[in-house]
């Protein structure tokens, strides 16, 4: 085999995801994700390429559209995430805003585009309390009720019920008898990521912003720090994460295809 020719990217064994926590430094967004997957709270999968025995690059894919890279990224890593998430659906792969490493993306396909993260402004922080709406019951999110909920992309990110219950925070709306609204927090490095979902029905009544209040809430309370992050023109998410009182941190840059 050609050197040329060699993987770029192999699987990392689960013992042997702390090797690649040095990689994802405290400014690296949606840190909640990535320390899920390390500590294997949030289902996914970690290849790494290392050079003399040391990790020097690493893609971190998740169930869910969100992977993540850092490290030394080439034109020849995009080219091999390509074909390692291949039939995973749509995928946003954060990277690093070092110059250059858009341009490899983009000459392995990828299309750039930026996301906006935003975060609680200081410790000790506390989301403002919000009227609930008459005629919705707030409920804890529990495994059963992980399991009958209406949103896929939650199912996506935190697998089973079982799992869900045991690593994650959620609270939902219920209205005759069905969970109509709700809103989850991934858990992971201190951190919570929020985010939220509604039935169509049931949108334009302000429940996602009364239930990301609730689990910020508990989120903050239980020592977590509180993080919203969203596409950067997704004017309803960016309202509700100001809303919280949350300030924003920065945009970032991710490669999106469809694999």
């Amino acid at each position: 085999m050609r050197k040329a020719d060699r993987p770029v990217l192999v699987e990392l064994a689960k013992e042997d995801y702390a090797r690649v926590e040095p990689l994802f430094g405290p400014q690296y967004p949606n840190l909640a994700f990535v320390h899920g997957v390390l500590d294997e709270k949030l289902p996914g999968r970690v290849w790494v390429h290392e050079e003399n025995g040391v990790v020097v690059a690493c893609l971190i894919a998740t169930r869910s559209p969100f992977c993540f890279a850092a490290g030394t990224l080439t034109r020849a890593f995009f080219d091999q995430a390509r074909t390692l998430l291949e039939g995973h659906g749509p995928v946003q792969i954060v990277h690093p805003p070092e110059p250059g490493i858009g341009e490899q993306a983009a000459d392995s396909g990828f299309t750039p585009a930026l996301r906006r993260q935003f975060s609680q402004p200081r410790t000790g922080w506390s989301a403002p309390e919000q009227a609930l709406p008459d005629g919705f019951e707030l409920i804890r999110i529990d495994a059963a009720l992980f399991d009958r909920l209406d949103s896929p992309m939650a199912r996506s990110i935190f697998g089973s019920g079982a799992d869900y219950a045991e690593h994650a925070i959620g609270f939902g709306f219920r209205k005759d008898g069905q969970i109509v609204a709700d809103a989850h927090g991934v858990v992971g490095g201190g951190l919570a990521e929020l985010g939220t979902f509604a039935h169509p029905d049931y949108r334009g009544r302000g429940l996602p912003s009364a239930l990301l209040a609730e689990v910020a809430r508990w989120s903050a309370k239980n020592g977590l720090e509180v993080v919203i992050t969203c596409a950067e023109d997704k004017h309803a998410s960016i309202s509700l994460a100001r809303k919280l009182g949350l300030t924003e941190d920065f945009l970032y840059p991710v490669a999106e295809l469809t694999c």
